[in-house]
């Protein structure tokens, strides 16, 4: 929910919008987002509403955990996606478990990562045997702060340093705490012209 939000509230630097990436231009903003949320409709297929909402999306976002691992719909969600083409376009979000761990028969309930995501999309629709690196942010305790997750994976869709990324938060950041500074001398000096005003009267 909050990368959700964080992804549509999201203000695109100006210095960036419209510069040409490998992903297209960089837009205005990311809203809409979808995000999954209801079980699907049916028990042999992806619903109509989501398989409609995966062909119009720009790109995916995979939440990765042992139970995003095991869920036979999340697998069909990144198989349905990487067989539009778009398997350059998927972006990994470690929330729990252990990447790779499936390679080892006794941490094999720790894997995070959904066989769709571990293995390559071959040219007639299936995985091959040929494993792949999701590019991942990681959220797990000791890991990436929410703000870099953040800039991470937006930095992924634009096709833009992070770098450059962090470089704006950490100006935005300056910029509020000097107004911050600004305000609070500006009440400070109110507040010591009208005690003086009041001495002044008293006298």
């Amino acid at each position: 929910k909050w990368l959700h939000k964080a992804l549509e509230t999201y203000r695109v630097p100006k210095h960036l919008i419209g510069r040409e990436t490998g992903f297209g231009p960089v837009p205005e903003r990311f809203a809409p987002v979808f995000r999954d949320r209801d079980e699907l409709a049916t028990a042999t297929s992806l619903g109509d509403t989501l398989t409609r909402a995966l062909e119009q999306s720009a790109f995916q976002i995979v939440i990765c955990s042992p139970k995003a691992a095991n869920s036979k719909w999340v697998n069909e969600e990144i198989l349905t996606y990487k067989r539009l083409g778009r398997e350059h376009r998927i972006f990994a979000l470690i929330v729990d478990g252990e990447p790779g761990s499936s390679a080892n028969p006794a941490t094999a309930d720790q894997e995070c990562f959904p066989p769709a995501l571990i293995y390559r999309m071959g040219s007639n629709g299936e995985l091959t045997d040929e494993p792949t690196e999701p590019i991942a942010a990681d959220v797990r305790p000791g890991k990436d702060s929410k703000l870099d997750v953040k800039l991470k994976i937006i930095a992924g869709m634009f096709g833009v340093g992070l770098d450059e990324l962090k470089q704006r938060e950490a100006h935005r950041r300056q910029r509020r705490l000097m107004m911050l500074v600004t305000a609070s001398v500006a009440g400070m000096a109110i507040t010591t012209t009208l005690a003086g005003a009041a001495w002044l009267a008293r006298n």
